[in-house]
């Protein structure tokens, strides 16, 4: 019977990841710092008696994450309240997708894990890649906290993977589907608030993969030669790719919701700075703070809360992408492409959200 652990078992990705290995019959160990069913509780960022679980182990798959705007990271969302910040910061970032998979892989080095794969993230290419990028793309520095901690983990994978480890990255697209928060969740309750919005139109473009191809190619890898994806970097994306106002309109036509409205990405970016300031009194000092806050309030006045501007946990950078990206290597060397299209992978996301209630409940709050 093949071994397997994995971190971030409580999450998105995690947790669909410990249930296919265990629909396939592995013995399989969930690690993380929540609790749920089946998961063991430990924290990954420093060493303890969680290493004990990936003695023997065959397979390691490291999802542990922080500030990727999951499910548990959700905060309730009403129409004419301001959502507030999820309250993890850039130093817990650092802390868990940087320190985490650093100690992470010490410990699979220790434990002689024979095959490691890193789930990344395509925000790691920041704002600067080609129209189609490949994996060839350069990985730099963006200032944006959340992009900067995934491609400083990234290098830390490629790192070990110089130094022998059995590691491979898998770099995620635009992953949604049941129990996703940033591309699913978070969406289709502000929409259903009436305060999700689109950037400058919605003419972004996104690489949209539902999770069940993100599982399979798991999977993929995780059975392929070692030969073929040690030391790879690999991105994982859907058959197909959309603008941003056809994804999350499919959202609007579920919930049976107006369309967003759209926004210019400068207001986003006004209201963004003034939701980040201290409050109107401690933000008076010196002037210039104040006067920011006082620009964002004029911009928002008479306008009616319910179409506040919100993106939840995406960035004006995810939303306002050019460019796509290429998944031809892992079709290349692991034989891995995407299957589940947009209208099957919303079709499941809408039979998942109406199972839960999450569709047409005019103002709706957090639910599980």
């Amino acid at each position: 019977m093949v071994r397997s652990v994995v971190t971030g078992a409580a999450g998105f990705l995690g947790g669909a990841v410990v249930h296919e290995l265990r629909r396939r019959g592995d013995e399989v160990i969930g690690l993380d710092v929540r609790r749920a069913p089946g998961v063991t509780l430990a924290d990954v960022t420093t060493s303890g008696s969680w290493e004990k679980a990936l003695e023997g182990a065959d397979l390691l798959v490291h999802a542990a994450a922080v500030g990727m705007g999951g499910v548990g990271e959700l905060a309730p969302v009403r129409a004419g309240r301001a959502t507030p910040p999820s309250g993890i910061t850039t130093a817990q970032m650092r802390k868990v997708l940087l320190g985490g998979t650093a100690t992470v892989l010490d410990a699979a080095q220790r434990a002689g894990v024979r095959r490691v794969v890193h789930l990344s993230c395509v925000s790691a290419l920041g704002d600067d890649a080609p129209h189609v990028a490949d994996e060839s793309a350069p990985v730099g520095l963006t200032g944006e906290p959340r992009a900067d901690a995934i491609a400083a983990a990234e290098q830390t994978v490629s790192a070990a993977a110089a130094h022998g480890a059995p590691v491979t990255v898998l770099r995620i697209a635009d992953a949604y589907g049941p129990r996703a928060g940033r591309w699913t969740l978070w969406p289709v309750l502000l929409m259903r608030a009436g305060r999700f919005v689109l950037v400058d139109g919605g003419r972004g473009m996104l690489s949209p993969v539902h999770v069940d191809d993100v599982v399979s190619a798991v999977m993929a890898v995780a059975a392929a030669p070692g030969e073929a994806v040690t030391g790879q970097v690999l991105h994982v994306t859907g058959p197909g790719t959309a603008t941003v106002a056809e994804f999350f309109g499919r959202y609007a036509s579920m919930a049976q919701v107006r369309a967003p409205r759209s926004v210019p990405a400068r207001l986003c970016e006004v209201v963004d700075a003034v939701d980040r300031l201290p409050s109107r009194q401690s933000a008076s000092v010196g002037g210039r703070p104040g006067l920011l806050r006082g620009i964002g309030a004029a911009l928002m006045a008479n306008v009616d809360p319910r179409v506040r501007v919100d993106l939840g946990p995406l960035t004006i950078q995810d939303v306002t992408r050019r460019g796509t990206v290429s998944g031809d290597r892992i079709a290349a060397l692991v034989g891995w492409r995407g299957e589940v299209d947009l209208d099957e992978g919303m079709r499941r996301t809408g039979s998942w959200l109406r199972d839960r209630g999450l569709l047409g409940v005019p103002e709706p709050a957090r639910r599980g």
